[in-house]
């Protein structure tokens, strides 16, 4: 691919390099001012490559395609609001991956398809921003341009983005279009400029004599890219990687300075960081992690504070379940918010409360919730600093193809998501045709868990149960107590596997301990040479809090992990 741009950019500024010496006799050099009109014409875009040749756009036949493009551009771009949503939304509807960008043959319009793909470098997180609206991108635009660092034509967007502006203000009802009609109706018009102008190509080469095939299959190239559109299917080609582009990357990567290069994000369990190299990588993620135990031990705690961990570092998370209400997830995470900002252990706001099942919250509990819960909601940490994206669904007895489904989806609106929680594993629904074949079911099962993880380079977090063998072995769980399957374990690059503590017929169990026994470490455990087989952590169940780690010690005066609490 890579390969084809550059001869596609060599060609382009070749020909602007002959006519330029044409039109301006600059010997063996470029006319700025025609590089700059070509620029602005959009027949050169500027991409993390440099300059390159645009994919030309269809010609227009008439006004109504250009009037959804406003419609559209303008409902993304108006008011103070971020309007990220709006934006994922519409790649959704056209069927892109989250890795896939905005094609800028989409647009027929020069001015339209730079700030387009603007909007869409934006959503993807490559600008200095996070903040989708008019306002945001103009400033980040005009630094950008004081940096050195915009290549293209300033003025064109500036033109382009008025001009947004001024319609959206002046039709009135355009910017207030229901946004999901408002992509129905440009799929639809885009897919019109697509199809009809070659069918009545088609329709001219009606009585010329010879074979019909080549017609045929323009025909149907043309219905498919018109389908594509309309029906949400729009994919970019495989695109392979070559011994070129494994330099390129990796000497970027090896000559980043230490102080420049991205921090794992805790997960605020340091039990669970010290298997992980420290924690999650945002964008680099293709592991999955699993947190095991038997029914009523405490897996799902665990795992919802694992999530809150990395949400307060600042990832953005997802947990689905598909055995807890969506109002018993919704509680879990707020009551893990509210004992994190009380900073002591308080009885107040647990899950159990947050359920209207507790005790009745009134008068300044009520108003000290509320406040902790506009917090919550706005990202913000209760120390006032911004925190990952939280999300969170009820997906009972859902298929693993179905929350795979699921997962890109929100992945695809939410290109920032790092990490994801399952649970669990056991609780999934059965894919349909293994019949009586448990086994083969579950191993297919975790194939398309880990293929989810890979795809979407994403971490997952799958908790899973253990089977009867796990009660009564004397050394506590190991893998093998899996249940119904080895696939999960051969997947997974850490398996955690959680148990009460043995203790004797005559010592009561101590409140929310728990053991951790390190099952399976892929990476090996980063921990200043120790080999930690099992820690203990303590939890306070009602808030999904971690309250203790044994593991804490191991990271102490450690500069290996930033984000790892130690106390």
């Amino acid at each position: 691919m890579d390969t084809a741009m550059t001869a596609a950019t060599a060609a382009t500024v070749a020909s602007a390099t002959t006519t330029a010496s044409d039109t301006a006799a600059i010997p063996g050099g470029f006319d700025p001012v025609l590089l700059h009109n070509w620029i602005s014409d959009g027949r050169l875009i500027e991409t993390a490559a440099g300059l390159v040749a645009a994919d030309p756009p269809l010609p227009v036949q008439d006004a109504g395609l250009v009037e959804h493009e406003k419609n559209l551009l303008a409902a993304v771009l108006i008011g103070p609001d971020d309007q990220r949503e709006r934006w994922g939304h519409f790649r959704r509807a056209i069927g892109l991956r989250f890795d896939e960008g905005v094609p800028g043959s989409l647009w027929s319009d020069p001015g339209h398809r730079a700030l387009a793909l603007e909007i869409d470098a934006l959503f993807r997180g490559r600008r200095d921003i996070a903040v989708l609206n008019a306002q945001a991108l103009r400033e980040d635009l005009q630094q950008r341009a004081l940096d050195g660092r915009f290549r293209g034509s300033l003025q064109q967007i500036e033109t382009a983005l008025a001009d947004l502006l001024a319609w959206g203000r002046e039709g009135g009802p355009h910017p207030e279009l229901e946004f999901s009609l408002a992509c129905q109706l440009f799929q639809s018009a885009k897919a019109r400029a697509l199809f009809y102008p070659g069918l009545r190509r088609l329709l001219a080469r009606e009585q010329v004599d010879g074979g019909i095939d080549a017609e045929l299959e323009h025909c149907r190239t043309l219905l498919n890219e018109a389908t594509a559109i309309t029906a949400g299917r729009m994919r970019q080609n495989l695109q392979l990687c070559s011994p070129t582009d494994a330099a390129r990357e990796c000497i970027a990567l090896a000559s980043l300075p230490a102080e420049q290069r991205p921090q794992p994000i805790s997960t605020g369990i340091p039990s669970l960081d010290m298997d992980m190299r420290g924690g999650i990588l945002p964008g680099t993620g293709e592991s999955t992690w699993v947190l095991a135990a038997r029914s009523g031990v405490g897996k799902t705690t665990v795992a919802i504070a694992a999530a809150m961990g990395l949400a307060i570092n600042g990832a953005s998370v997802l947990v689905l379940s598909c055995e807890l209400s969506r109002r018993a997830i919704g509680a879990r995470l707020l009551s893990h918010y509210c004992r994190r900002a009380s900073g002591i252990y308080s009885p107040r706001f647990t899950s159990n409360d947050l359920e209207g099942r507790g005790a009745v919250i009134e008068g300044r509990d009520l108003e000290q919730l509320h406040q902790l819960a506009a917090q919550f909601s706005e990202g913000i940490t209760p120390n006032g600093q911004p925190m990952g994206r939280v999300l969170y669904q009820s997906q009972f007895a859902a298929t693993a193809e179905q929350l795979a489904g699921l997962v890109e989806d929100c992945k695809s609106a939410h290109p920032e998501l790092a990490a994801v929680v399952l649970d669990h594993f056991h609780a999934m629904g059965p894919t349909p045709g293994y019949g009586s074949n448990t086994t083969a079911e579950l191993a297919a099962r975790a194939t398309t868990i880990k293929a989810l993880a890979g795809r979407c380079e994403l971490d997952v977090f799958v908790v899973a149960q253990l089977n009867r063998g796990a009660y009564g072995n004397p050394s506590g769980p190991d893998v093998s107590h899996l249940a119904g399957t080895s696939e999960l374990e051969r997947y997974a690059s850490a398996v955690w596997l959680i148990d009460r503590p043995k203790v004797d017929q005559f010592q009561a169990p101590q409140p929310g301990l728990l053991e951790v026994h390190h099952g399976k470490v892929r990476h090996g455990q980063m921990a200043a040479g120790n080999d930690v087989s099992r820690t203990t952590i303590r939890l306070d169940r009602a808030h999904c809090f971690l309250e203790a780690d044994e593991a804490r010690r191991v990271f102490c005066g450690s500069d290996l992990y930033p984000g790892v609490e130690c106390l």
